[in-house]
C-alpha cells in the first residue's frame, strides 16, 4: 500500500485524490473478481476440504489448519462474524419484503 504523497497546493492535492481513487477503483475490481471466483467455485472448494479433512482423519493425519480451526478464540470469532453476516442478510430480505409488498398496497 503506497503513502500518502505531501501536498504542496491544488495541484498535487488534485493529482493525489485521482491516485486514490484509481486505487480505490483497482482494489474494488479485485474484490469483485475473487468474489465471483469465490461464488463460482464455492462448491467445489467446501467439497475439496470437506473430503480433504475427513481423508487426513482417516489416515490418522493433522495440520496446521486443524488445530487452528480448532482453536476456541478462532471458532468464537468465526461465530460472531457469521451471526453478523446472517443478521445484515435477514436484515436486507426484511427489508426487500417491505418494500415489495408496500408497492403493491
Amino acid at each position: 500500500m503506497k503513502r500518502t504523497r505531501k501536498i504542496h497546493n491544488l495541484d498535487t492535492l488534485e493529482k493525489e485524490i485521482y491516485r486514490l481513487q484509481l486505487e480505490a477503483k483497482n482494489t474494488e475490481e479485485k474484490l469483485d473478481r475473487n468474489f465471483d471466483h469465490l461464488r463460482d467455485n464455492y462448491s467445489s472448494m467446501f467439497m475439496n476440504s470437506f473430503f480433504s479433512s475427513r481423508r487426513n482423519k482417516e489416515e490418522g493425519r493433522s495440520s496446521f489448519f486443524d488445530s487452528f480451526f480448532k482453536n476456541e478464540n478462532f471458532t468464537a470469532a468465526i461465530n460472531k462474524v457469521t451471526d453478523h453476516i446472517a443478521n445484515r442478510a435477514a436484515e436486507g430480505i426484511e427489508n426487500l419484503v417491505d418494500k415489495i409488498f408496500q408497492k403493491k398496497k
